[in-house]
């Protein structure tokens, strides 16, 4: 894939014909080392103060291609040309497109020469153009263009980069042995950074990051409308997918409940969630709040009973998936029954990973009205978070449905918790066919994928992001390493980067609570044990297989942890299939 400059075109003045080239540059595995600029404005054209080039394209062999695009219908009559959009309006234009193109390339030509000289590296770079046109059959073949020159939408059905480089080998020759493709790779570095020098430097990705928490902080408080529709109905399911803000809407559902002077229940699956959970109802100081890990729960009711001995003596030596999954519900449901306090409001998120007949009847007997006639607020998303295997969506609905059978079912569709790129490339590494949720509106940073071959080789790509992010004054607490792997097993372990006064290192997250996290190192979690947390910013290692369902359903609940800023390292021998994942965002189905 083609380094893109900028990363992202502009949504509201780029044409339809100029995106779809955008993407086929950017997704083209066989272009990973090239560059491209788009939207290169000049301040001198050949026949005018000022001209513009749709994409200068950057190959390392020593070639620089100008691209002009003109996309629907085409039309000459009597020497004018003429363009019809798709929506049948028509537009004359001043020049053939070739000669647009051939100008602009000459504007670049000459604007290289006065800069680096004409017998330097950078000046004997091979330039050419072609003009694209993407939806139509090339134009008459006349003395003005070379064949090779017009790019048609049947030439566009080979990769492109096999269409540049028969572009190359044909101006190359036309040209003569006497001019390139043969400047080195600096040359073109040193072009590109004339071109749109150092684009990245400008902003910091600690910049970036404190902008889109801005932008991403105002669009959750806007799912608190979702809050006021619950709130007139006694028993809801809110389903949505991940980062539409069922975690937060969770806890400041219970947060209202509490302050009305109920005795509310919030719980989760997830112990690292369940911290958090916790850590904030403290930080309300409301009595009747209980928030905790639902597993952790369980064992304080147990614990606080008159069966506390005796589940202590069964349970030991015993293997714990046999504890959490039968033992703990089994004395829990002794002690609710032998008089625990119930509650008159149950709040739950990570729905997916609880909603079985034993827990449901569990809940029941400690809520007030039971299921069927008390309060009840359930958070879950059915997709592909279900990665702990425990419940089927068919049969937590069927169970749900049989206890309770009259309850709303509402829907979060808004993402709010990740900016527009990571949410996209969320759903599109995920497998799905059209997004799972309505795509923010705050593009962020560009997704980073780094690829590597071997386990040194990834140790390596991972201290270089760190090392960046230190760089650009990231603050290391906002970071979190994910992995599928445990911490022992992953690279996060070997991470060592020396900085002046002291040494970066990784360590396990214990808690979820903010407070714990350390500015000297970079937290790590499993992507199972971070379900349901979220941070500023995620690298996702030991990433080794990104098609089929179980390695999506981990790659989607671990890729939309990240708020503003998301890093991929991905073995090598996943890159195109990450490629031809994010082509899809090309096809007619995926809306975004």
């Amino acid at each position: 894939m083609a380094k893109m400059i900028p990363a992202r075109y502009d949504e509201g003045g780029t044409s339809a014909a100029e995106k779809r080239i955008f993407h086929l540059l950017a997704n083209d595995p066989d272009l990973a080392d090239w560059a491209v600029i788009h939207s290169l404005g000049l301040a001198r054209g050949l026949r005018g103060p000022y001209g513009e080039i749709d994409f200068v394209v950057l190959a390392p062999s020593g070639a620089v291609i100008c691209l002009e695009i003109k996309g629907g219908r085409v039309s000459c009559k009597d020497g004018t040309w003429h363009t019809v959009d798709r929506s049948g309006v028509s537009a004359e234009l001043k020049k053939s497109p070739f000669m647009q193109a051939r100008d602009g390339m000459f504007s670049l030509f000459r604007a290289v020469q006065a800069k680096f000289g004409i017998n330097s590296d950078a000046g004997r770079c091979l330039f050419a153009y072609a003009v694209i046109f993407p939806d139509i059959d090339p134009p008459p073949q006349t003395p003005e263009f070379e064949r090779w020159e017009a790019i048609s939408r049947d030439d566009l059905r080979s990769p492109i980069s096999d269409v540049l480089r028969k572009l190359i080998s044909a101006q190359g020759k036309k040209i003569g042995p006497h001019c390139g493709p043969h400047a080195p790779d600096a040359a073109v570095r040193e072009i590109r950074q004339f071109l749109r020098p150092d684009f990245e430097r400008w902003v910091t990705r600690s910049t970036a990051i404190r902008e889109s928490e801005a932008g991403l902080i105002s669009l959750t408080e806007d799912q608190y409308l979702v809050l006021d529709m619950i709130s007139d109905n006694p028993r809801c399911l809110i389903e949505g997918a991940a980062g539409t803000g069922k975690t937060v809407l969770a806890l400041e559902y219970a947060r209202r409940e509490a302050s009305c002077g109920k005795r509310v229940a919030l719980v989760c699956f997830n112990r690292l969630l369940g911290d958090w959970f916790e850590h904030r109802a403290k930080e309300f100081k409301i009595p009747g709040l209980t928030a905790t890990s639902f597993f952790r729960f369980l064992r304080s009711l147990v614990i606080s009973s008159e069966f506390r001995d005796e589940y202590e003596c069964t349970s030991r030596n015993t293997d714990p998936a046999i504890v959490f999954s039968e033992l703990l519900p089994f004395y829990a449901q002794l002690a609710v029954e032998a008089g625990s306090p119930s509650f008159d409001v149950l709040v739950m998120d990570e729905a997916q990973d609880l909603l079985n007949s034993e827990n449901i009847d569990l809940i029941g007997a400690m809520l007030r009205g039971g299921m069927a006639g008390g309060s009840w607020y359930i958070f879950g998303d059915f997709t592909r978070q279900c990665i702990h295997g425990n419940v089927s969506p068919t049969a937590a609905m069927a169970a749900l449905e049989s206890r309770c059978p009259h309850f709303v079912r509402t829907r979060l569709r808004t993402n709010c918790r990740n900016t527009r790129r990571i949410g996209e490339e969320t759903a599109l590494l995920s497998g799905f066919t059209s997004p799972p949720y309505k795509l923010g509106q705050i593009d962020g940073l560009a997704v980073d994928y780094r690829y590597w071959k071997n386990a040194s080789h990834q140790l390596e790509k991972l201290t270089e992001v760190v090392q960046q992010m230190i760089s650009d004054g990231v603050d290391l607490s906002d970071v979190v390493l994910i992995s599928s792997r445990k911490f022992a097993d992953s690279v996060a372990a070997k991470l060592s980067v020396e900085c002046p006064k002291r040494s970066v290192t990784a360590y396990e997250l214990r808690s979820g609570a903010d407070s714990e996290r350390r500015s000297s190192g970079v937290g790590f979690a499993t992507v199972q044990a971070f379900k349901g947390m979220e941070s500023r910013a995620v690298i996702f290692c030991d990433v080794e297989e990104v098609e089929n369902e179980a390695p999506q359903a981990l790659l989607y609940t671990g890729m939309s942890r990240a708020r503003s800023l998301l890093v991929m390292l991905v073995h090598e021998s996943e890159r195109g299939a990450i490629a031809k994942s994010l082509t899809r965002k090309l096809s007619e189905g995926w809306k975004s």
